[in-house]
């Protein structure tokens, strides 16, 4: 068995003791998709033909996500930092990359769960659209979504030395996300002003739109390569300016 295998099954097992934490985060989009499409019930798109019912499957989906990667595994990740079990596990033979992705991979595993129960639950209690025929193209949103939430963790990493001070910041980007990306309430309800600036200002307003098109309204991913590709260069910038700035702050240390 592998270090990582290893590393992962540990994980897990420490994510799975604390699963009353871990679920209530999971099961706010469930209880959100209850209530909100009661509310929207009814209500029709008329650019697209689609309720706004249809629509809050993919953006709670989305929720899930973010909440699995920037705040569980961003505040486990912080935790080990701050109690010096990064550099412990390190002098154990294990690489960065390992402790990082072993961290990463069982918060995946509480996510899939957790889109399962969505998926059931608005199944169960609304008719919204299940895109089995375009599978890939959801499956490729979603990773490139995950990316892009990994790299926004890793921004916040090198600007907090705590696992408090993490755990502030990135609540604070999952809320904006949520509440100004829109997630909880569709862009179409937003003013012409606030979906002006939330198109400048919140990069997941282009995840939601592609995530949408593609679960929603069955389109192929390459009909969204702009938002996407949004979506990826935002990434890999992210990414850059955390190398450096860890970079800079192991030279200093």
């Amino acid at each position: 068995m592998s270090n990582l295998t290893t590393f992962s099954f540990f994980q897990l097992k420490l994510l799975m003791r604390g699963y009353k934490d871990t679920a209530i985060g999971f099961f706010l989009p469930v209880a959100m998709f209850i209530i909100f499409s009661n509310v929207f019930a009814g209500e029709i798109i008329e650019e697209t033909g689609f309720s706004l019912v249809d629509y809050l499957l993919p953006a709670f989906i989305l929720i899930i996500i973010i909440n699995a990667v920037i705040v569980i595994y961003g505040q486990y990740y912080s935790v080990y930092k701050e109690q010096g079990n990064l550099l412990k596990y390190r002098l154990l033979g294990l690489d960065h990359f390992t402790i990082s992705i072993g961290i990463l991979l069982p918060t995946l595993i509480f996510q899939f769960v957790a889109i399962m129960l969505l998926v059931i639950t608005a199944i169960i209690t609304s008719d919204v659209p299940i895109p089995i025929d375009n599978i890939l193209s959801v499956v490729t949103v979603i990773g490139l979504v995950n990316l892009f939430q990994y790299s926004l963790a890793a921004i916040i990493f090198t600007v907090t030395s705590k696992s408090a001070g993490y755990q502030s910041v990135a609540l604070l980007f999952f809320f904006y996300q949520m509440f100004l990306g829109g997630l909880t309430f569709p862009p179409e309800m937003f003013p012409d002003s606030l979906e002006t600036i939330v198109e400048f200002l919140n990069p997941i307003y282009y995840a939601l739109i592609a995530f949408r098109g593609v679960w929603t309204e069955g389109e192929p991913i390459y009909v969204y390569y702009q938002e996407l590709s949004i979506i990826v260069i935002v990434t890999i910038v992210l990414l850059l300016i955390g190398y450096i700035l860890t970079k800079k702050k192991r030279v200093i240390e």
